[in-house]
C-alpha cells in the first residue's frame, strides 16, 4: 500500500516515514546517509549534528 511510506524533504535532506516504525531514516538529496532519528521530533537535532560534523547519536 503506497500510504505506508512517505518521503519528506527539507532543503538538502530527505526523510523516510514508515507507518510501521518509529525511527526515521534521513539522507541528503544526493543519497548520503545522515542517520536515523529515534522519532520525527529528533530529525532537526540529527541534521544539526550532521551539519556540524558531530556524531548524531
Amino acid at each position: 500500500m503506497l500510504y505506508d511510506l512517505v518521503l519528506e524533504r527539507w532543503g538538502n535532506y530527505v526523510s523516510v516515514f514508515d507507518a510501521d516504525r518509529d525511527a526515521v531514516p534521513v539522507f541528503t538529496v544526493d543519497g548520503t546517509w545522515v542517520g536515523e532519528a529515534a522519532s520525527p521530533d529528533a530529525i532537526g537535532d540529527l541534521i544539526d549534528a550532521f551539519e556540524n560534523g558531530g556524531d548524531p547519536r
